[in-house]
C-alpha cells in the first residue's frame, strides 16, 4: 500500500471526481464513469496506485475504515462524512451483515472534505445523479478519518494566502509534491489561494478552478503560518513589504523607540525644569 497524506487523498478524489459523468450502484468512476457513494473513494484509491481489498459499501467503511467516527465534530481535510438514519426512521435499511454490530446506525451516505475552509464536501449521489459538492454542513452529521491515510506528517489546518516569487515571475503549480513533477501551470504571482494541507516543504492549494501542490516558500500567509523572514529582508535604504513578519517587527520597534524618545523629552523637561528652580533658590 501506497502511503498518502490527506491532501494527497482529497487530490485523487478530485481527480476522480473529474471522471464520473453518472450515478451508477456498484460504480468506481472508471470504464464508462458510472460512480456511486463509496466508489467516489474507492476509485481515488485505485487510481493512486492501491488496491481496494474491502467491502463496497459506505456502512463498512463508516465500522471498519474510519477512526474517530463521532457527530458533530469539526471538519478536517480529507475526513470521511456521512449521512446517517436511526432505527425506525424513514428509510432506514441497515444491511443485514451489520445487524449484529453494536451500532446500528444506517450510514447509508458518505462524502469525502475536500476544503475544510470554506467547507466543500465532494459526494456522488443518486440525485441529481453524479457528483455534487455541498457548502453546508446539513446532514452530514457523523465524521472521521479515513484510517488509511498518513496523518502524521501534514498539517491540515486550512488558510488563505498569496502566491510570492522574489523575481516576479509565475510559480509552478504542480500535480505532485516533488520539483522533478513535469505536470504543472504556471500561477501568477499576486493570485490569492486557499492552502489545505501541508506536507514538509510543500502545501496542496487551491487557486481559482486550480489545484495543486506549491513549495511553501511560494506563499505567502497572513498570519505568518508559512512566513519565510528572509522574504522580507529589504535592500539597504528600502522599506520591508508591508503585511510581512519583519515589516510588521519594525512597525512594532518604532512604536516603541517613538514612546521611549516621547518619554525622554518629557524627563529631559522635568530636569531643565528642576535647575531652574534650583537656579532660583539659589
Amino acid at each position: 500500500m501506497h502511503p498518502m497524506t490527506p491532501s494527497e487523498f482529497v487530490a485523487w478524489i478530485i481527480r476522480n471526481a473529474a471522471r464520473v459523468t453518472h450515478y451508477e450502484k456498484g460504480g468506481d468512476g472508471s470504464g464508462d464513469g458510472g460512480c456511486d457513494c463509496i466508489g467516489l473513494i474507492i476509485g481515488a484509491w485505485r487510481m493512486s496506485g492501491n488496491t481496494w481489498p474491502w467491502t463496497h459499501g459506505s456502512n463498512y467503511a463508516a465500522r471498519y475504515l474510519t477512526c474517530g467516527l463521532a457527530a458533530d465534530q469539526p471538519l478536517r481535510l480529507g475526513d470521511l462524512v456521512y449521512k446517517a438514519r436511526s432505527p425506525g426512521e424513514p428509510g432506514y435499511s441497515l444491511p443485514s451483515t451489520y445487524k449484529g454490530h453494536h451500532d446500528k446506525l444506517d450510514y447509508y451516505h458518505v462524502g469525502v472534505v475536500t476544503c475544510a475552509d470554506p467547507l466543500e464536501i465532494t459526494h456522488c449521489t443518486s440525485v441529481p445523479g453524479g457528483i455534487k459538492r455541498d457548502t453546508k454542513r446539513g446532514k452530514w452529521k457523523y465524521s472521521g478519518q479515513f484510517n488509511k491515510l498518513d496523518t502524521k506528517t501534514e498539517d491540515t489546518m486550512s488558510y488563505q494566502a498569496t502566491v510570492y516569487a522574489e523575481n516576479g515571475q509565475p510559480v509552478k503549480l504542480r500535480a505532485e509534491p516533488s520539483d522533478k513533477c513535469s505536470s504543472y501551470t504556471n500561477i501568477k504571482v499576486g493570485t490569492p489561494a486557499e492552502v489545505i494541507g501541508e506536507n514538509g516543504d510543500w502545501a496542496y492549494i487551491v487557486a481559482g478552478t486550480r489545484q495543486g501542490y506549491m513549495q511553501r516558500k511560494y506563499l505567502r500567509a497572513a498570519d505568518a503560518h508559512t512566513q519565510d523572514p528572509s522574504h522580507d529582508t529589504p535592500a539597504e535604504g528600502q522599506e520591508a513589504p508591508q503585511g510581512g513578519l519583519l515589516y510588521q517587527t519594525v512597525q512594532q520597534a518604532r512604536a516603541q523607540l517613538e514612546a521611549a524618545q516621547q518619554g525622554l523629552q518629557a524627563a529631559q523637561q522635568a530636569i531643565d525644569t528642576a535647575r531652574l528652580l534650583l537656579s532660583d533658590a539659589g
